[in-house]
C-alpha cells in the first residue's frame, strides 16, 4: 500500500457528462450539474462527453458545442474550476475513434478501453482471461494514443458473458503485463480512473480495487471521475468521495490533475 501523505485530496470529478451524451438524463445540463459541484464545494468538474463514430456523433456540432461551454463557463467566472474535455474510446487493439476537430477543442481526453456494448467496439474472447487479455489490449492502446490523459473505468465495461464479472477478469488478468502497462502509463503521464463501480458495488468489482493499489505502489498516477450521467450519481460522488480518499490514501500528488494552464 502507498505510505501516508498529510497532502489533502481536492474534491474533483474528471469524467462526468452534460445531455450532449446520449445517454445522460435531461435535467443534467452544465449550468445545472456546475451548481451542485458549487454547493458541495467541489475544486474541479471536469466535463467529458461521449465521442462516438462519425455516423452516431455530430463531429461539427460537437466542437461547437464544446466550443460554446468553453465560452460559458468563461463568461460565468464560477468559483469552482471547470474544464471542457471529452470521452473517446478504443474500438479494437490498436484503433481508436479519433476526431480532430473535437480534439482542438478539449482541454482534456478520457479514453474508455471497454464500451462493449457499442456495436462498433469490438469484444473479443471466449474464456475469461481472453477477454481480460483483450481488456489489457485496450488498455495499452489507449496509453499509446497521443492524446490520452485518463483511462476511464477500469474491466467494468458492459460484458457480453454473465460469467465474465470485473472481479473474474481481474483475477484471470496477468499481472506481469500490468506492471508493465502502469511503466508505460508512467512513461506517457497517463493516469487511471477510481470508478464508482468498483466502490459502490464491490460484490461485482471491489476486487478491482487491487489494480489501483498496484497503479500507485508502482508510482502511477490515479484519477478520480464520477461517470455521472444524473445530478443524483454526482450527488452520491460527492457523498462518498471521502471513503474513496480514505482507502487509497489519496493526496495530490497521487492525483492527476490538469495543469492550470488549461
Amino acid at each position: 500500500m502507498s505510505s501516508p501523505s498529510t497532502t489533502a485530496a481536492p474534491l474533483v470529478s474528471l469524467h462526468t457528462h452534460t445531455d450532449l451524451s446520449l445517454c445522460a438524463k435531461p435535467d443534467m445540463t452544465l449550468d445545472a450539474a456546475v451548481a451542485l459541484a458549487v454547493e458541495d464545494g467541489y475544486h474541479t468538474l471536469g466535463f467529458t462527453d461521449h465521442i462516438h463514430i462519425a455516423e452516431v456523433t455530430d463531429r461539427p456540432a460537437r466542437a461547437q458545442q464544446l466550443r460554446e461551454y468553453r465560452s460559458r463557463r468563461d463568461e460565468a467566472n464560477w468559483p469552482v474550476r471547470v474544464l471542457i474535455g471529452g470521452e473517446f474510446e478504443v474500438q479494437g487493439k490498436g484503433s481508436m475513434v479519433e476526431c480532430d476537430e473535437i480534439l482542438e477543442v478539449c482541454e482534456f481526453v478520457v479514453v474508455a478501453p471497454n464500451h462493449y456494448h457499442l456495436r462498433w467496439v469490438d469484444s473479443v474472447g471466449d474464456t475469461c482471461a481472453e477477454t481480460a487479455a483483450h481488456e489489457l489490449d485496450c488498455f495499452e492502446t489507449a496509453i499509446n494514443w497521443p492524446h490520452t490523459d485518463i483511462i476511464a473505468h477500469p474491466y467494468v465495461g458492459k460484458i457480453q458473458k454473465p460469467e465474465h464479472e470485473p472481479n473474474a477478469m481481474w483475477d484471470a488478468t496477468d499481472k506481469n503485463r500490468i506492471r508493465d502497462l502502469i511503466a508505460l502509463a508512467k512513461e506517457r503521464d497517463v493516469a487511471m480512473e477510481i470508478q464508482p463501480a468498483m466502490w459502490f458495488h464491490p460484490d461485482r468489482a471491489g476486487r478491482v480495487a487491487e489494480l489501483i493499489d498496484m497503479w500507485l505502489d508502482d508510482g502511477g498516477l490515479v484519477s478520480l471521475g464520477s461517470d455521472a450521467h444524473t445530478l443524483s450519481t454526482l450527488r452520491t460522488w460527492t457523498e462518498r468521495y471521502g471513503e474513496i480518499v480514505e482507502r487509497f490514501d489519496l493526496t495530490t500528488e497521487k492525483m492527476w490533475l490538469p495543469p492550470l494552464d488549461r
